[in-house]
């Protein structure tokens, strides 16, 4: 792809020399204040994306909507409270996100929790902060939730979660959330876990049954999996009214993916790993918009919900909000060729610090000196790390790179941070980028703070 080709279709700026520019920074001078490597978000677009969504959302929908984002995507503090003041709620799987949301200031009642790692910490602070809804996850779970309201005198609500064995398109095995032979999350549909989990409730006097909660995928591609999916719950929907349930919540999960990168399939993937094999084809889906997910979600809502009254209706989006809008640099330290073989570029990140999605995702790269410096060539772009596979990507095509030139890994705003590991390297810093001004959102660690945890 050419410089022009990626400026058009990343919506990137350029300044009069080629270098990168995001939210009217200049991402080499930003790289020299901050140091590398260096997360950049930019902060405009990740708001208007937000706003987008939940309008988009709301305005298709006849009924309540609600949208709750996933902390699990990206938990900088910073970027969730851009999205926290758009309008959009919490959605946490952990006791740390969960806390996380209180200090930022989302009341109980705009949490939603998630996960198949519900401790008995976590369910009490839970109850103990009055969460809206949690989402069960098994038969085990749900046991576990009531024996806690008894023991402490509470009450909840709750969604069960459904895994309705269902593959979206395009998907790689390890990332189909849905899928019932390769994914532990929900209760069983097909096995009968829903129905025995309904008539548990029934029994319950403390644990109030709402809806129903499902999400298939991370990373889908093709919007109208949601509608595909939806079309197989009406016999569970007759069963949970035949139980004496009536469904006034369906929570449809997240996984909506982004237009300029994409997860690998499972043949690509094994390709890859294998064979060295990145594909060079374009991987950008114009296809991907919140209009055709929104149109795809709420026809099958409206289809599965006919004749009957519809129910409030919940989005859990992390990836499609963040996503695009945050960049990582890097800077190459070294360039190392083996004649006849293959070039090496060092950069100071890869897997084993900060790039684990570049493992089995495709994203574009662009070097921030010059992004219409002509692609020549096919490198290997590794980490600083002292194992071989601390890889960024190999055989990826590039333009020819000098040692001391910096890179930037595109829409790296979904889980990079979340998987980072120091690995012997500080925590890179992250930065906002808003009309020509950049501040702080996470310091870069220091070495000090590395070790403050050990006792030495």
């Amino acid at each position: 792809m050419t410089g022009s080709e990626l400026i058009k279709t990343w919506d990137l700026e350029a300044s009069n020399s080629g270098e990168l520019i995001t939210g009217g920074c200049n991402t080499i001078q930003l790289g020299n204040i901050y140091g590398t490597p260096l997360h950049i978000v930019n902060e405009a677009r990740l708001k208007k994306t937000a706003e987008d969504f939940l309008e988009t959302m709301k305005s298709g929908y006849p009924g309540k909507v609600s949208v709750h984002y996933a902390f699990k995507c990206n938990p900088v503090a910073g970027i969730i409270k851009v999205i926290k003041d758009a309008g959009i709620n919490a959605e946490v799987m952990s006791e740390y996100e969960l806390r996380l949301a209180l200090k930022l200031g989302y009341s109980g009642n705009e949490i939603i929790v998630n996960g198949p790692y519900k401790t008995n910490a976590l369910i009490t602070a839970c109850l103990e902060n009055n969460i809206r809804f949690i989402n069960v996850d098994s038969i085990f779970e749900l046991e576990k939730i009531n024996n806690l309201c008894s023991d402490l005198n509470k009450s909840v609500e709750v969604l069960l979660r459904i895994n309705p064995d269902f593959v979206p398109s395009g998907m790689n095995n390890g990332s189909a959330a849905g899928s019932r032979t390769g994914s532990p999350f929900g209760l069983d549909l097909k096995g009968g876990e829903v129905n025995c989990a309904l008539a548990m409730i029934k029994e319950m006097n403390r644990v109030r049954f709402r809806g129903f909660h499902l999400h298939i995928g991370s990373g889908i591609q093709n919007t109208d999996d949601y509608r595909k999916v939806l079309s197989g719950l009406r016999n569970i929907l007759n069963d949970a009214e035949s139980t004496g349930f009536k469904v006034d919540i369906l929570d449809v999960g997240g996984g909506l993916g982004v237009p300029g990168s994409r997860e690998m399939t499972t043949l690509e993937l094994l390709k890859y790993q294998a064979l060295d094999h990145l594909s060079d084809r374009k991987f950008s889906n114009k296809r991907i918009s919140f209009c055709n997910f929104a149109r795809s979600v709420i026809s099958g809502v409206l289809e599965l919900f006919r004749n009957k009254e519809i129910p409030e209706l919940i989005f859990e989006p992390g990836r499609c909000i963040t996503g695009p809008n945050q960049l990582l640099i890097l800077k190459i330290h070294q360039v190392k060729e083996r004649k006849g073989l293959k070039k090496w570029l060092v950069a100071d990140a890869g897997i084993g610090t900060l790039t684990m999605p570049t493992y089995y995702e495709f994203h574009e790269i662009v070097l921030c000196n010059d992004i219409r410096r002509k692609i020549s060539e096919k490198v290997t772009i590794t980490g600083p790390g002292c194992f071989s596979a601390d890889v960024v990507y190999r055989n990826k095509s590039m333009p020819e790179i000098a040692p001391g030139e910096i890179i930037a890994i595109l829409d790296s705003g979904a889980y990079f941070t979340s998987w980072e590991s120091s690995f012997g390297f500080p925590r890179p810093a992250i930065v906002s980028a808003l009309n020509g001004r950049h501040r702080i959102l996470r310091a870069r660690e220091s070495f000090d703070h590395m070790m403050s945890l050990d006792m030495f």
